[in-house]
């Protein structure tokens, strides 16, 4: 079973920043190699990101915190904005 996470962007254009999309990703897939666990396959759009993967739902979750954690708060110290919605 494929399990799918998705976090919200706080404006409909956010991650459309190529750099921006690429520090997300980075950070997506280095949560996981630092855990040993599987790399979720990593979906970008201008308004979202949606980590997928056949892992187990609270991995994924995890997962999904830790960048959500990690670049919203590197993108509030560098823009002084949030990056996600809920932030």
């Amino acid at each position: 079973m494929i399990a799918r996470v998705t976090l919200h962007a706080a404006t409909p254009t956010a991650l459309a920043d190529a750099p921006l999309a690429a520090l997300i990703r980075a950070c997506a897939q280095e949560t996981a190699e630092i855990q040993g666990v599987s790399v979720p396959e990593v979906a970008l759009f201008d308004d979202r990101i949606e980590l997928s993967g056949a892992i187990p739902m609270p991995i994924l979750l995890a997962i999904a915190a830790e960048v959500r954690r990690s670049t919203g708060r590197w993108h509030l110290a560098k823009h002084g904005s949030p990056l996600w919605q809920g932030e």
